[in-house]
């Protein structure tokens, strides 16, 4: 490729201290994120209630009933907002590390499912590649799966300005590792801040972003044992996260 710039050749220091700003930002992100699973687990209650009399009135109404299609259409959105739900507090509980033989399909598959809704409102096409039958690798499921939703939502993010908005994922096996790349076709990466990429804090989102993001996605992979790679120009950027067998 060409222009291309790859980073994370060797693993770059941590940063040990953070401005005051930084650590209010820090703060109100945590508090935004338990807000959020509260949200999620209140949801339920309201939602099994109008679940509940939908159930009830469609039962009153004659099979040809007119007004049945109305609440077909609102059970439909209740099971979605009920389906969003459950996945917000399933990547909010908090877990103690577990490592586990995983299929990278499946892990993909609930990010995928997880961005969804993000992707549509942005008008991104997403296409997916999975080489089938791929071994079994041993990862915390929940911290890769966080990882690639971390990537997807900087991809869709990346294509904001673009009229030609297609994010591409493909997994496959090379040689004693499986491999994950995640590419947009957004306007690719500006040297100065390909050097900054990795660093925590550090966003070109501006009040949209938390510039935690990458830095996360980081440390999950060289937890494990994995390296994750970026190449850009100006058709776009790909993300290569490359794991251990």
């Amino acid at each position: 490729m060409k222009n291309d710039v790859k980073v994370l050749e060797a693993p770059a220091t941590p940063r040990t201290s953070f401005t005051p700003d930084e650590l209010l930002h820090f703060s109100r992100l945590i508090t935004i994120g338990q807000m959020s699973a509260c949200f999620a687990h209140e949801v339920a209650n309201p939602l099994t209630l109008i679940r509940g009399h939908l159930r009830f009135v469609e039962e009153s109404l004659a099979a040809d009933h007119p007004l049945r299609f109305h609440f077909d259409v609102i059970d439909r959105a209740s099971r979605r907002i009920d389906e969003m739900s459950k996945k917000m507090l399933d990547f909010s509980r908090k877990r103690a590390r577990r490592t586990e033989p995983s299929d990278l399909a499946d892990v993909i598959s609930d990010a995928l499912k997880f961005v969804q809704p993000l992707m549509r409102a942005q008008f991104v096409d997403i296409q997916s590649q999975i080489e089938p039958d791929l071994p079994l690798v041993s990862i915390d499921r929940w911290q890769i799966a966080q990882a690639i939703v971390n990537l997807l939502q900087n991809a869709g993010d990346a294509m904001a300005e673009t009229n030609n908005r297609v994010l591409s994922i493909s997994a496959g096996r090379e040689g004693t590792q499986l491999r994950i790349a995640i590419s947009d076709t957004g306007p690719g990466i500006t040297p100065a801040n390909m050097r900054r990429l990795f660093e925590p804090f550090f966003t070109t989102k501006g009040e949209r972003g938390t510039g935690l993001g990458l830095y996360i996605t980081r440390q999950v992979i060289e937890d494990h044992r994995g390296t994750i790679n970026v190449h850009a120009d100006h058709h776009g950027t790909s993300f290569v996260i490359s794991l251990p067998l």
